[in-house]
This record gives C-alpha cells, structure tokens and sequence, in this order.
C-alpha cells in the first residue's frame, strides 16, 4: 500500500503569504510610477508650490492656467528651448502661432521663465528640487513587473495590476483585432539580472568620449549629464529589481506596423549592448 505524504501547510502558508508581499510590492511600484507621470508630477509640484502661488500670477497676467502650467513645465524639462520649439509644443492651446508666441511673451514678462535676447531662447527659472528630481529620474519611466502580468483581455489592457493603457505604442490605439495572444506568450517570460554583468561591464554610450562635429561645447556636456544619470538611474533599478528575488516579466506593446516592443527604458532586452548584456533568462534548460 502506497503511503500518501500530507502536504506541509506550514509551507504552503509561507508560499501564500511570499507570493501576497510580491504583488503588494507590484503596487507599490505601480502608484509610484503613477505619481510620478513626468508632465503630471511636475505641473503638480508648481501647483501646490508653497512660497510662490504661481497660479495667482496667472491669473493676474491674465495667463490661462493649463498654458502657464506647462510653460513651467515644458521650460523645466528642457531648461532651454527656442522660441520656435515652446510655440510647437504649446500650440495645441490656443490653436494658433501668433498667439501662443504672444502669450509666451506674456509668461516672460510674469517672471515664470526667461528671454535671452541675445541668445534668442527661452531659459529656465524655476527648476525643481533634488529629491523631486531624483524621484521623477527613479519612477517616470514603468518599471518591469514583480509578478506575473495579467493577461491581456482587450486592446487597453497592459498587464499592470492598475490602471489601463493602449496595447499600441504612441497614441496609435485602435479597437480593431488585435494578437493579445502572442503579446501574452511574450508577457509570460521571466528575465533575471546577470548580476556578475551589470557589476563588471561597463555601461556605454557612443560618442561620448569627443564632441560631435558642429556639436557645441554646452551639448556636449548636456549628452554626458544625460548618459551620467541614466547608468545612476538604470543600475538603481537593477538593484531593486535583484533584491526582489531576481525575476521580473516584461511587458510588451505593438507599433502601428505590427512590430512587437518591450515597454521598459532603463531595463529593455531591445536597448543598448549593455542593457541586453544584463539581461538574461530566469527559467534556464540546458541545450542538448
């Protein structure tokens, strides 16, 4: 007679209550992703700045608020734009040229940036505090997922356990059909950190060791500020990612033409020589 073993309920309580912290963990890094929306989280900081009520200056410049708000923050991300730039940014709001380059003046005039004349550029005047910065540098961008993503069930699903999106890149959403399958095959793959990698190769950008040529000396250094906090910020989220067990799924989302993409910036198996360098199978078989 065959002798039937009892399941250990102690472990199983352990696995329950392993795989409950994973997906409370999954959330938190989702409302933080969530909060820290670039355009959103910013407009949000000068709203509810503290010392200077910017919206009053609006209002007494007879500046439309949505307008000013994403002067401030258009100008914040950019530190420096042309007039012809913040026109084609901000034109959707007043729908004409003209007057968006009119208003422009305006916000200049109110002190919520600045014109160079000599240089020809709008400037930054207010920028936002480190730790906003750094916060917005850890989060603006979603991270890879700690559990297994949801299963995609229609076209605005993203495999997130909160909020919803488009399973196409760049305000392409359509409703027609669409191959979730195959998106949910690719959702399913679990990827680790080669840690020894990520620790021992060096992280790369081309063009960084000289100025491009007609590259002016400002840009130069723009491009190696640039390069300098995202290697901070991608091999911080690497060790986040490690310390959470050193398995996450990625998400994925079609182009227009059908094209299939990894949804991830600073952790991506389609990026740059070292961002696929550091990224490899969890779930291994040994190739006979």
């Amino acid at each position: 007679m065959q002798t039937q073993t009892l399941p250990n309920t102690t472990s199983i309580e352990t696995d329950i209550d392993t795989e409950q912290a994973y997906f409370a963990k999954q959330a938190e890094l989702e409302q933080l992703y969530d909060k820290n929306k670039l355009h959103a989280r910013i407009r949000r900081e000068f709203i509810e700045e503290k010392a200077i009520d910017f919206v009053k200056i609006m209002e007494d410049h007879e500046i439309p608020i949505p307008f000013g708000l994403d002067v401030l923050t258009e100008i914040c991300l950019r530190k420096r734009a042309t007039v012809t730039v913040m026109v084609g940014l901000l034109r959707r709001h007043l729908k004409d040229s003209q007057a968006t380059a009119d208003m422009l003046i305006r916000c200049a005039e109110a002190d919520l940036l600045i014109y160079s004349l000599q240089e020809r550029q709008f400037i930054v005047m207010y920028e936002l505090s480190q730790d906003v910065q750094d916060e917005l540098d850890r989060f603006q961008f979603p991270l890879p997922m700690v559990v297994r993503p949801r299963t995609l069930r229609c076209n605005t699903d993203t495999g997130y356990l909160t909020g919803s999106g488009s399973v196409i890149l760049r305000g392409n959403h359509t409703e027609e059909d669409v191959c979730l399958d195959h998106l949910n095959r690719m959702n399913g793959i679990r990827f680790s950190i080669d840690e020894n990698t990520a620790a021992m190769v060096k992280n790369q950008w081309r063009d960084l060791d000289k100025q491009k040529p007609g590259e002016t000396k400002a840009d130069f250094n723009r491009r190696k500020r640039a390069f300098d906090k995202y290697d901070r910020v991608a091999k911080d989220v690497i060790g986040t990612l490690t310390e959470l067990g050193n398995a996450h799924y990625m998400t994925h989302r079609y182009d227009k033409r059908g094209r299939i993409y990894c949804v991830g910036y600073h952790c991506n198996y389609q990026g740059t020589d070292w961002n696929k360098s550091v990224i490899q199978l969890a779930d291994k078989e040994y190739v006979q």
